[in-house]
């Protein structure tokens, strides 16, 4: 016994970078949210069944992200691949593409590779998952610009059998602080924004406020133009304009909480 502890003991354990997501993603709490926005799965929705050397099939109940989904097996965690941050740019468009191919019931396959380790040290199964289509769900982020390729063995993970492939097919890039960049953000153009001069919003055009140039509030407080980086308050007619911009006109809910404090 004492032997298969200390062997259990040094099983590595898979681990993403710093990201709000993926902690959230197994709180109750954020489980449910995902779950509330999908149809709940059928009662008949069949139990996982192994149908192979490291695969099982499960049912899809929910969506939490882009690269993590809920299954009648548990939470999965798609090898290979890593989509933005909540509150990042890309982050909606990244986790539509998964809301838009599946829908509560369908009938997926999980594969755990070989020498791939089970979970990750959030307990999330890591799994490549395949549509009932025969769709792979990671080769369909990177092709669609929503993803790139990462945690493999070109930077320390397990090799998986679909590494080539997937480094082959992503067109996103990564960014030098290592947030995922999607081609739709880097597409998105940005505004040339004067910084604040004397408490007055200065910019080369003058119709557009200063804070529409921020996709978020992630983006607004990494700026170096001496701009605010909040709290905005709901209540104050000064900030009101900023903090529904960052609030609800991003998309991206700046004020979470919804205690009346955007950007906090």
């Amino acid at each position: 016994m004492l032997v298969a502890l200390a062997v259990a003991g040094c099983d590595p354990v898979a681990t993403d970078r710093a990201d709000p997501k993926v902690a959230a993603s197994t709180a109750p709490t954020a489980v449910a949210t995902a779950a509330s926005a999908a149809p709940a799965p059928s009662p008949a929705s069949p139990a996982p069944t192994p149908t192979g050397p490291g695969s099982q099939t499960a049912a899809f109940t929910a969506f939490v992200d882009g690269d993590t989904i809920g299954t009648t097996a548990g939470i999965v965690r798609i090898i290979g691949i890593d989509t933005p941050e909540r509150g990042e740019c890309g982050h909606d468009e990244a986790s539509s593409t998964i809301a838009g191919l599946l829908t509560a019931g369908d009938s997926l396959t999980l594969t755990l590779p070989e020498g791939q380790n089970d979970r990750d040290r959030y307990d999330r199964l890591l799994r490549h998952v395949i549509t009932a289509d025969g769709v792979d769900l990671g080769l369909v982020q990177l092709q669609a610009g929503n993803a790139i390729a990462r945690f493999d063995s070109t930077d320390g993970y397990p090799h998986h059998p679909q590494e080539a492939a997937y480094h082959a097919a992503q067109i996103a890039e990564a960014g030098t602080d290592g947030a995922v960049i999607t081609t739709s953000c880097q597409a998105r153009p940005q505004a040339s924004i004067a910084p604040l001069t004397g408490g007055q919003d200065v910019a080369v055009d003058a119709e557009v406020p200063w804070w529409r140039q921020y996709s978020s509030c992630t983006k607004l407080k990494k700026n170096a133009l001496g701009h605010p980086t909040g709290p905005f308050r709901a209540g104050d007619p000064a900030e009101a304009d900023i903090y529904n911009w960052f609030a609800h006109g991003t998309g991206h809910r700046g004020d979470g909480d919804g205690d009346g404090l955007a950007c906090e």
